[in-house]
């Protein structure tokens, strides 16, 4: 997959993922994280289905890892639980060398969660 062009039309979303952040990476069960995503914890709402342009900092590495995806889910604000507001976005073109990085923090700094599709 080829990291996509700064220019395009997407959302743009930038987040910080490490150990203790809402933001989290997801998989399917299998663990191919070029088929996962990332929770992204916000309250700014992105329709499901909208084109998002990811910029993740991870703590090891000084350059953002960048993919396009897919808002697949929403999780709205509720009183009823601690859960964070937020969406799940799914990689649609994340390139390589980020797909290594993304398993790296994966393997040695905080496990994805899983989500069976």
């Amino acid at each position: 997959m080829d990291e996509m062009p700064a220019n395009d039309a997407h959302d743009q979303v930038e987040i910080q993922v490490d150990q203790t952040s809402e933001h989290n990476f997801w998989s399917g069960l299998e663990m191919n994280m070029a088929e996962g995503g990332v929770f992204v914890a916000t309250h700014r709402p992105l329709e499901v289905g909208a084109c998002v342009r990811v910029e993740m900092r991870l703590p090891f590495d000084q350059e953002p890892v960048v993919a396009s995806g897919t808002v697949l889910w929403t999780r709205p604000h509720s009183e009823e639980n601690d859960l964070p507001a937020g969406v799940g976005v799914q990689f649609v073109d994340i390139a390589e060398a980020a797909i290594a990085k993304v398993r790296h923090f994966t393997e040695n700094v905080r496990e994805p969660l899983f989500y069976a599709a």
